[in-house]
């Protein structure tokens, strides 16, 4: 059994903190605000310096992000109409500086295109198909954004709030009774008390 203390949470760093004070001194242009939340750092991001600011973490010292863990989107119908609908949210990893950051960059109900990172990041080009596949994100650049996990004739985008799925209800009716207080089962039922 270990004596040794917890490191208090205080005590811990912000995980992306390092990329927020990089991007802040060397592209504060690009930077439109920082918020904190759960020990972790978010950066929002100008769509159009997305490019720069991602080679700017990838290769610079202090930084060194050179893994797209993944890429999605949030999709937020109940904005305010001057509001962008979509948060296209990226996850980066330093694994030499063992630190993680997330990035946002918002795209708009009409026509949601940002800039594609294939170019900075290998791994991006599957993880850009999915993020189109299911919300409909178009990634300006990428050399083939086509559907990755539904059929080329799909209509919409299943993880789009607004998305209406087709076919029948089913009705889990078939064993309610598994539902009901021991008291009101049927007799034999296990847990039955009749």
């Amino acid at each position: 059994m270990s004596t040794g203390t917890t490191p208090n949470a205080a005590a811990r760093p912000v995980a992306g903190a390092r990329a927020a004070q990089l991007l802040a001194a060397k592209m504060p242009d690009a930077v439109l605000r920082r918020d904190e939340a759960f020990g972790e750092e978010t950066v929002y991001l100008r769509a159009e310096r997305l490019v720069d600011a991602c080679t700017l973490l990838r290769d610079d010292p202090e930084g060194r992000y050179e893994m797209a863990v993944f890429v999605t989107a949030v999709d937020w119908p109940d904005r305010e109409p001057e509001e962008p609908r979509f948060d296209v949210v990226y996850q980066l990893r330093s694994l030499e500086h063992n630190d993680i950051c997330r990035l946002v960059v918002q795209a708009p109900e009409e026509n949601p295109t940002v800039p594609t990172l294939e170019g900075v990041f290998a791994g991006m080009d599957w993880l850009e198909r999915e993020t189109y596949d299911l919300l409909g994100i178009i990634f300006e650049g990428h050399h083939e954004l086509r559907r990755l996990l539904l059929p080329d004739d799909w209509v919409g985008h299943p993880l789009r709030k607004d998305y209406v799925s087709f076919g029948e209800p089913v009705a889990f009716t078939h064993n309610l009774e598994w539902a009901l207080p021991a008291q009101e089962r049927p007799p034999g039922m296990p847990g039955s008390t009749r």
